[in-house]
């Protein structure tokens, strides 16, 4: 049970500091492209990110944000508890 809720947590956090930038990413990547080769909507990955909070608000850079969890959650479970029982199988403490 704990670490369930450890790895929930975990993927909680890192899911949050990332959904942000792959929002910005996913925006900058499938806008729109000119015959010059440019973005026509944004310039680079910080003026997408200001535009998207100027015109859609700050929790437009969360949109996704229940998928990438449900995804990160359970590999950090299962890459935790196989890395420990690895340690323990190879006669290494755990931390």
């Amino acid at each position: 049970m704990a670490h369930f809720l450890q790895d929930s947590c975990s993927g909680l956090v890192a899911a949050s500091l990332s959904t942000p930038a792959d929002v910005v990413k996913t925006r900058v990547m499938n806008q729109p492209i000119g015959k010059d080769g440019r973005g026509l909507l944004y310039k680079s990955s910080i003026d997408c990110l200001l535009k998207s909070v100027r015109q859609e608000g700050f929790f437009s850079l969360y949109k996704g944000f229940l998928p990438i969890w449900a995804r990160m959650a359970p590999w950090s479970l299962t890459f935790w508890i196989t890395y420990e029982e690895i340690r323990r199988f190879s006669g290494i403490d755990t931390f």
